[in-house]
């Protein structure tokens, strides 16, 4: 008898213990995906930053190249007429 109690206590514990390892396996599974969306969020947002980077530097070195040309080597933008000539 007290073998039977025994055995029918371990089988209990190994069900419950079997329920909880399911529990946490699904629960892993449910942080996994979530860090996945996360680093797919977070690599498009970082893409989306060095895109941005680099048109804003090449707009600001182009405008400083203006700005140079206009206070150091005294030039001006062409005029209508000339821009037109230029674009013939």
């Amino acid at each position: 008898m007290k073998i039977n109690q025994i055995n029918l206590i371990l089988s209990a514990i190994v069900i419950i213990l079997s329920f909880y390892t399911i529990v946490w396996h699904h629960q892993n599974y449910q942080l996994y995906k979530q860090a996945n969306a996360v680093q797919n969020q977070y690599q498009k947002i970082m893409a989306l930053h060095q895109q941005l980077s680099s048109e804003y530097s090449q707009k600001m070195s182009g405008f400083e190249i203006k700005q140079k040309a206009i206070k150091t080597l005294h030039l001006r933008p062409p005029s209508a007429e000339q821009y037109k000539e230029i674009k013939l």
